[in-house]
């Protein structure tokens, strides 16, 4: 039987990437893998959407292809490539991963160029669905529409007796020309961006235990919504304010250079045969906006069977607005107004799925489940999915 601890270090290593100097070259020392999902999905009435998906079968939206190109270049240097092309983008290949290593030590190894964002326990291979046993991670933790950004990595792991001690820093950076926000419908994609972040993962394995800690400090955000820019607009030619009363609402409203804090944690036990998994993230804003904190946690459990893992998750999302300046508000239209904007991203859920994974052969996996998700503020939202798709690794 295939265990997922003996699947994820060779997943998370099999990318180091293509390099053309102007020497002669051993391409034997070139190594070329990949990952792919097939994944088919549809809602289970015509109205319900859930994840980009609706009633109407896809076999694209949550598809992707992926090709890592690995190559040493002299005794410490590597290169590292991951070509990454998304069902939901068309199949528009995209540089997920693109930066030097050195290898400073035995234990120590730092990165420059662009590398994954290490907020979760399945970051550095999120999208190489073959790596666990769902689908889809459970989509509130795994919130953030994107994964990679620039700059620098340290990466120092060792062995504390029976203890694997492995920690990551990063300083890293990321422009978005077309983000949308998650948990938002309806919403013109936008100019994103974050200044260079600070992003600490300490991760400690004994025995089947696994536990790991993330924290992440962005000093500045910046959301240019075009929704954002049409409300100042009307706050004056609609509703009469004033110049400073706009600029005072705008203050609560706005996103830009917003200091975020991240906060992640997650345990896991594995003896093989079953196992328990639960992870927790929180963003929080420093300072009010449009964007919404977000607490979210899931619980998973399964059992494996010979070649099948069966499984059910929980998850548990709780979005609240950052900002309450509506709250101050008397004007029952600009009240209503001002609480819509702030309060995009509320969400008050729970997730239910239940899904079996089937290995057919070493690399590769066939999957199916079901997922239910009721939303306490907007029962508009609720919605039941049927999903089945191959997750395989070459």
């Amino acid at each position: 039987m295939i265990t997922r601890r003996k699947i994820l270090p060779g997943i998370a290593l099999c990318g180091l990437a293509l390099s053309f100097p102007a020497v002669a070259y051993d391409m034997e020392q070139i190594s070329i893998n990949g990952f792919g999902s097939i994944i088919a999905a549809q809602t289970m009435d015509s109205d319900e959407t859930l994840y980009g998906n609706d009633n109407d079968l896809s076999f694209q939206n949550e598809s992707r292809f992926a090709l890592q190109v690995a190559a040493p270049i002299g005794e410490k240097f590597s290169a590292t490539a991951q070509i990454l092309a998304r069902g939901s983008d068309d199949f528009d290949p995209d540089f997920e991963w693109a930066y030097l290593s050195y290898q400073a030590t035995d234990s120590l190894i730092v990165m420059a160029g662009r590398q994954r964002f290490n907020l979760y326990k399945y970051s550095d291979y999120v999208d190489v669905g073959y790596a666990y046993h769902w689908i889809r991670p459970p989509q509130g933790v795994y919130s953030l529409p994107f994964s990679s950004g620039n700059g620098l990595g340290f990466l120092y792991n060792r062995a504390l007796g029976d203890i694997d001690f492995n920690f990551t820093y990063k300083f890293i950076g990321e422009e978005i020309s077309d983000y949308v926000p998650s948990g938002t419908t309806g919403i013109e994609p936008a100019r994103f961006e974050t200044t260079m972040s600070h992003l600490v993962n300490l991760d400690f394995t004994w025995d089947d235990f696994n536990f790991g800690a993330n924290y992440g400090l962005v000093p500045e955000l910046t959301y240019e919504s075009s929704e954002i820019s049409a409300l100042e607009t009307a706050l004056g030619s609609t509703f009469g304010l004033t110049d400073d009363q706009v600029s005072s609402i705008m203050s609560e409203v706005s996103v830009e250079e917003e200091t975020v804090n991240f906060f992640g944690t997650y345990l896991g036990y594995d003896p093989g045969a079953w196992f328990l998994l639960a992870e927790y993230t929180y963003y929080e804003f420093d300072d009010a906006n449009a964007f919404s904190d977000q607490e979210s946690l899931y619980l998973s459990a399964g059992v494996r069977i010979n070649q099948f893992t069966v499984h059910a998750t929980y998850g548990m999302d709780e979005n609240e607005p950052s900002s309450d300046v509506y709250k101050s508000i008397t004007d029952p239209t600009l009240r209503a107004t001002l609480k819509g904007a702030v309060s995009q991203q509320e969400e008050d859920s729970e997730t239910y799925s239940l899904g079996v994974r089937w290995e057919v052969e070493s690399g590769v996996a066939l999957k199916a489940d079901y997922t239910t998700y009721d939303d306490d503020i907007n029962d508009g939202a609720d919605a039941d999915l049927i999903s089945a798709g191959i997750d395989f690794v070459f």
